[in-house]
This record gives structure tokens, C-alpha cells and sequence, in this order.
């Protein structure tokens, strides 16, 4: 699969718990509700962690102010790979292993101002053929190649997987991906990309699961910003699917992928296991299996294409779509 990971932050508060922000890969992150580029949620970040370390890579992401910032591209065992710089004349700097190898783009009026911005990093991580290009709004603003971009001498670093921001830094970043560049679709820059969230807004076609709290319907208890015990839904019979609608995304925007995120604890002495579900129609895909433990976790899963159809996903089918969780084990 070539997209990795995605992030809008629009479902996110600060309400929910440091532990289940960095189980969804952000860790020494603030949420700000609101103050995002499309009125939705952004985020201040320490870092963005990856589910794999990739040695190719395609990433975007928004930025607000990001003004005397260094954005390390790290491998979280060896170190920095490569780093990236805003400078308050608006450049932006770009330093392999070889500081004297650095590469600067001319200044840029727009880096240090306070509107929203489109960044998007191509790394390719090696001790000889290393490169890096850096786009703003879609345009080339530098480009690397031939260098030195993987950290530690004796075994050099494989790839990248995890983008450090520093702690917070002033940035605020929305909208993020990261693609590596295998499969059909999906294997390079994507461009100027939004990520809004679908929230549950009402009852889906299996509700099997027990709901706990004041809320009257199930939906409503699995929407908890809170992350905690004070409402949720729950099940101890393998099989029981619970689905639910989500709000509409506006504008009809050309659709790339879906992705689930489910938070899920288990409070049994015996080792329980979840996976997502979505339903397009009347067909079902499902994401990983992955074990629960006693904190609650979160887990995403990408459907690049519609179940119902085999094929891309249509701004009417995601509208559409219903989406949760069933009990495996």
C-alpha cells in the first residue's frame, strides 16, 4: 500500500488523553479545536511516529508560522537523516549528514507569514544516493540528490519513521500524509490534500454491541472525545459487529482514500482482539486484527478502494459509508 498515514486532526480534542494520541502516532501534541485551515482541528506537534520506517517517501502536510522551526526527518534508533529549516527570511534550508552539503531555497515571502502554507518532502534515504526535494503549493522550491541522507556510520539508517517538529515549536501543521512509493496509486506527491473527518451521526446496520452512559443511542456513546469510560459501547460475543453513519463531507472533493480509526481498551483477564469495519452498500471490508490491552489504543486502517465497487471511492459512496468495529476474539 503506498499511503501510510494521514492526519486532519478534526476529530481530535484535548480532551483526549496523551496515551491515545500516541498510540495514533503523536506524541508531545497539543490539539487546537477550530484553528485549522477549513475551520477545523490542528494540531502543535512534537512528533508525527510512522507504523514503518520508510526509505522512500512522499509526505504534505499544512503549516501555520513555521518561522525558526527545524523539522528533523528521523530514524528513531540511529538519529537524524536529514532536517529542514525555515529561516525568518522565508527560506528554507535543507541539511543532509554534511552540513557543508546544505541546500537553501531563495527566500520566500509566504514561510514566515501567517497564512496557511502546503509543504510536501520527497526523502530518499541513503549514504550515497540520498535525495530530497521540497515543494510549497504544489512548486519546487529546492532539490537534492547524489547526498548523504541516512544517519549512523557503522550501520547506516534504512529510512525514516518519525517526523520530529521539536517541542511544539510554534508550527501548527494540519492535513497530513505520507505515502512510500510501491503500488499503483497513491506512489508520489499527491498535492495541496485535505483531511476531514466523519464523525458518527446516527444508527448503522448492525448494532450489536452494549451501550454505557447517558447518551441514547449507540453512535452517540462511540463519538466520546474523552477517550475514557464515561460512555462507550461494548462486547464480549467474537462476531458482534457495531456500525455506524458519519456526517457528510461538504464541497464533493475528489476522494483518494478512507481511513478508520477506532479507540479500544479491554477490561477481560484473557487477550481480546478488534478490527474496523466499513460497509459501502451492502459490502463489508474489514482492517487489521489487532490485540487490545488494559489503556485505551487507537487503530487505523486505509481503504484506498470501495468494497461496493472494487474501484476508487465516489463522493457519494463515502457520504454513504458506514463505519466500526467488530469483536474478533
Amino acid at each position: 500500500m503506498a499511503l501510510i498515514k494521514c492526519a486532519g486532526f478534526d476529530y481530535l480534542t484535548p480532551l483526549a488523553p496523551a496515551s491515545a494520541l500516541a498510540s495514533l502516532g503523536f506524541t508531545n501534541c497539543t490539539i487546537l479545536p477550530g484553528q485549522g485551515r477549513a475551520g477545523g482541528g490542528c494540531a502543535k506537534l512534537g512528533q508525527i511516529n510512522l507504523p514503518a520506517r520508510l526509505g522512500t517517501f512522499y509526505c504534505g502536510f499544512a503549516i501555520l508560522n513555521p518561522s525558526g522551526v527545524t523539522l528533523n526527518f528521523n530514524d528513531s534508533t540511529k538519529g537524524t537523516n536529514f532536517s529542514l529549516k525555515f529561516t525568518t527570511a522565508g527560506a528554507i534550508t535543507v541539511t543532509p549528514q554534511s552540513s557543508a552539503n546544505a541546500v537553501s531555497s531563495p527566500p520566500m515571502a509566504v514561510i514566515p507569514g501567517a497564512v496557511w502554507q502546503y509543504l510536501e518532502v520527497y526523502g530518499v534515504i541513503a549514504s550515497t544516493g540520498g535525495a530530497v526535494t521540497v515543494r510549497v503549493n504544489e512548486t519546487v522550491v529546492l532539490s537534492m540528490v547524489s547526498t548523504n541522507t541516512a544517519s549512523g556510520s557503522t550501520t547506516p539508517s534504512t529510512g525514516v519513521d518519525q517526523l520530529d517538529f521539536g517541542s511544539l515549536g510554534n508550527a501548527y501543521v494540519d492535513d497530513f500524509y505520507i505515502c512510500d512509493n510501491s503500488g499503483a496509486a497513491l506512489n508520489n506527491f499527491i498535492g495541496n490534500t485535505r483531511v476531514p473527518a466523519q464523525t458518527p451521526n446516527g444508527v448503522g446496520a448492525s448494532t450489536q454491541w452494549t451501550p454505557t452512559g447517558s447518551a441514547s443511542f449507540n453512535w452517540q456513546l462511540a463519538s466520546n472525545p474523552y477517550m475514557d469510560d464515561s460512555s462507550y459501547v461494548s462486547c464480549s460475543t467474537p462476531g458482534d459487529i457495531d456500525l455506524y453513519t458519519v456526517s457528510p463531507v461538504a464541497n464533493a472533493p475528489q476522494v483518494l482514500a478512507v481511513q478508520s480509526i477506532v479507540v479500544a481498551r479491554q477490561d477481560d483477564s484473557g487477550q481480546r482482539q478488534i478490527k474496523s469495519v466499513i460497509q459501502s452498500g451492502t459490502a463489508q471490508a474489514t482492517g487489521a486484527v489487532v490485540n487490545t490491552n488494559a489503556t485505551y489504543a487507537g487503530h487505523t486502517d486505509i481503504f484506498v478502494t470501495d468494497p461496493n465497487t472494487g474501484t476508487g471511492w465516489t463522493y457519494g459512496a463515502v457520504n454513504a459509508l458506514q463505519l466500526g468495529a467488530e469483536l474478533v476474539t
